[in-house]
């Protein structure tokens, strides 16, 4: 059935099965050693990461096997299976956005994947220091792709397991981390100094693109998703006082959230 509104982005189909469904590829291999777009089943457990040299470091470090390809139009995203401290765990870097994120997403959980730990970077809409952790625990349905999995609502809220491990990580290291909503947008060059007011109101602390989306297939498909974040760019200022604080360099801040993402993905 069929929810029908005014605004497209608001319809929302009951039907659970798809024209085209993510495990329909999940029974084929790579055929030849040649990336084929088919895949073997993956480890229960899945690390998604945006880290691109940080997963290369951690493939070389436990031997890491690719098992699979993710086919983009923008590179070939190889998924690798490792074992970490007697676990074993698949790890794949990440698309960017909502809607890629998505069907990413789905390819894991169509092969196999139970859980899913994404770790990256985000703005945030607060003064918080660079490098800062940060738990998200509900995030602010502003992009696209959620919509399709579940019906409206303006938060969807992340799943108590995850977020359960991930305090026990951080406080087990002594690592201090904000908890709070993070605002996840697909309007990157939208977000206006009214708008960065306006979700400050409603207690969002963080921006980025992909929560929802995967939080809400998460929900839909019966798994397990948890994100781990820290603070990149600040966006608090004037447009013209705007700070990337060369987020996407900080080495030290991307390691140790890995890590970090790594081990509390070992207790689900």
């Amino acid at each position: 059935m069929i929810i029908k509104n005014d605004y497209p982005i608001l319809e929302y189909s009951t039907e659970r099965k798809a024209v085209i469904n993510p495990d329909r590829d999940a029974s084929k291999s790579d055929r030849d050693g040649q990336d084929s777009g088919g895949f073997e089943r993956f480890p229960r457990l899945c690390l998604v990461t945006f880290f691109e040299e940080v997963l290369a470091g951690a493939v070389e470090r436990y031997g890491g096997e690719k098992i699979g390809t993710y086919v983009s139009e923008m590179k070939d995203f190889h998924v690798y299976r490792f074992t970490v401290d007697g676990t074993e765990i698949c790890a794949v870097q990440a698309v960017v956005a909502s809607g890629s994120i998505a069907m990413m997403t789905e390819m894991l959980y169509g092969c196999g994947v139970e859980a899913i730990v994404c770790c990256g970077g985000c703005g945030v809409l607060d003064d918080i220091p660079e490098g800062a952790v940060i738990l998200p625990v509900r995030a602010l349905r502003d992009e696209g792709a959620s919509y399709k999995y579940l019906p409206p609502a303006r938060f969807i809220e992340l799943q108590s397991g995850p977020i359960e491990c991930f305090r026990k990580v951080l406080s087990g290291h002594g690592i201090p981390y904000i908890e709070c909503a993070t605002w996840s947008t697909d309007g990157f060059y939208r977000e206006t100094r009214e708008m960065v007011a306006y979700r400050r109101e409603e207690g969002c602390k963080a921006v980025e693109m992909e929560c929802a989306a995967m939080a809400a297939i998460a929900q839909f498909r019966g798994k397990v998703f948890g994100q781990l974040l820290y603070s990149g760019d600040i966006l608090t200022g004037d447009a013209e006082d705007y700070d990337d604080r060369d987020w996407n360099n900080n080495v030290s801040a991307r390691e140790r959230l890995f890590y970090l993402a790594m081990e509390a993905l070992c207790m689900l």
